[in-house]
């Protein structure tokens, strides 16, 4: 007798909220995008507050003393390091440096979590010049091709006996490398949001982005509530000065 045996996985089923989220920055802009508050849930989360072991609980019912001490002992539960987000891994993405055929992003991941090493780890982005990489610095790289002919992810990875290994929360519990890409005249801009990764996977769950609207903007383009403020402002400030010119 054979049979066939089909192994599905789904990310929704086997957790309620993601397991990492991502943050943005770049040069052009100061603003710093963090992860979104409670992004991968707050309720009934043990956590640390920084390096001073002190257990802490989030949420609006605390558990009792002796359940976070049996928490604590449990190596097989994670214990969080307390931040806005309370997630185990986060994804910043950089957008650093700006030439004239290509672009640099670097990308820095993570780890909040006391309890857990992450060996062998990998990450997928999904972005559209991530067809055209020329060079990743210090990660192993794959294209990812998705879609047929459309290859705009990539995966990529720790090198051995270097960084693929994520270490637990603390001074060495991250990895970062910088991603070398060259330009498409055709596509490539920084206006709205484009230079930012579309989808970030860690180890095969997707990761909780920012809201779009949050997402850092050229300085010549405000967002409309702001260029509407700079606008009327203008427009007053024209009605003044050619008050004066009459008078």
């Amino acid at each position: 007798m054979t049979w066939n045996v089909t192994c599905t996985y789904s990310q929704h089923l086997a957790s309620k909220y993601p397991s990492c989220c991502v943050s943005f920055s770049s040069f052009y802009n100061d603003t710093i995008v963090p992860c979104a508050k409670c992004a991968c849930g707050c309720e009934h989360k043990t956590c640390v507050q920084g390096d001073s072991k002190r257990l802490a609980v989030t949420g609006k019912h605390a558990h009792t003393a002796a359940a976070v001490r049996g928490q604590h002992r449990d190596k097989e539960a994670p214990l969080l390091q307390c931040t806005t987000h309370m997630c185990p891994v986060r994804v910043h993405w950089h957008v650093k440096l700006n030439y004239k055929e290509y672009w640099r992003a670097k990308i820095a991941i993570t780890n909040f979590n006391y309890h857990m090493n992450y060996t062998q780890w990998t990450l997928v982005a999904q972005h559209p010049n991530l067809d055209n990489i020329t060079e990743v610095f210090s990660f192993g790289y794959k294209p990812v091709v998705s879609y047929g002919s459309i290859n705009d992810t990539a995966m990529f990875y720790g090198l051995k006996y270097f960084n693929d290994h994520l270490m637990q929360a603390g001074p060495y519990g991250n990895v970062q490398s910088e991603v070398l890409m060259r330009k498409d005249a055709s596509t490539f801009t920084f206006r709205q949001g484009w230079a930012f990764p579309r989808k970030v996977y860690f180890n095969g769950d997707e990761c909780q982005m920012p809201p779009p609207d949050a997402y850092p903007y050229l300085p010549n383009s405000a967002p409309p509530t702001a260029a509407a403020s700079l606008g009327g402002a203008a427009a007053a400030a024209v009605v003044v000065l050619l008050g004066m010119i009459v008078a």
